[in-house]
């Protein structure tokens, strides 16, 4: 990884700085570190053609290694191509990005509505990385939507704990607060929720706590 080009990406010149690293591989074009870094910049200015070309150059390389595996995985399920995003995940599952996995295959069973599935793969994210905003998060949104408000709350709380300027954690705590009995506080954390991200949770919030 280029650290230098990877502030310049940070910083908000994005074009630029996957200019210098494609300038980079011109003159070392087998170096998967930096094939990496390239899709992962890709993906993340949502260039997924370009992205899925990359990682395939750096697949040929090496193969088996799991990080090329995952970010195939992110595109294919950018691309709206699930089956097989699970298909590659599930590869995953004995190296060092298990947890990654899982939570992207929680994410993938969330969005479908199969919420055994997004229980059961958040849960073993949370196990794995049990730190993680991410998985917390996503793991207490999973069992709010089934209502199962004594299990989101830990996770909720969690959440919040690891980052208390996240909407989204404030506003999951606030409602299992609120569905636990603990009105006052539950109704702070919504309203925190709706001043951090008025456009998401404006509406959402005045529903609730007009209820």
């Amino acid at each position: 990884m280029n650290q230098e080009i990877l502030d310049l990406f940070k910083s908000g010149a994005h074009e630029k700085a996957i200019i210098a690293l494609t300038k980079l591989l011109d003159q070392d074009p087998n170096n998967v570190s930096l094939l990496l870094q390239l899709a992962t910049m890709l993906i993340e200015v949502t260039d997924l053609t370009q992205a899925r070309q990359v990682l395939q150059r750096a697949a040929a390389i090496a193969p088996k290694q799991p990080e090329i595996l995952y970010n195939q995985a992110v595109v294919m399920h950018q691309l709206k191509q699930d089956d097989q995003a699970i298909a590659v995940l599930q590869q995953l599952g004995q190296t060092k990005l298990a947890a990654d996995a899982n939570y992207l295959m929680a994410v993938i069973y969330f969005e479908q509505n199969k919420n055994q599935l997004a229980t059961a793969f958040a849960l073993t994210a949370v196990e794995q990385s049990p730190d993680e905003l991410g998985t917390n998060l996503l793991l207490a949104q999973i069992l709010a939507k089934q209502q199962a408000w004594a299990q989101s709350l830990s996770y909720a709380k969690k959440a919040y704990d690891l980052q208390s300027d996240n909407a989204d954690a404030a506003f999951v705590y606030g409602a299992a607060l609120l569905n636990h009995h603990e009105e006052i506080r539950g109704k702070q954390l919504l309203e925190q929720a709706r001043q951090l991200a008025p456009k998401k949770y404006e509406s959402a919030v005045q529903l609730i706590l007009t209820e």
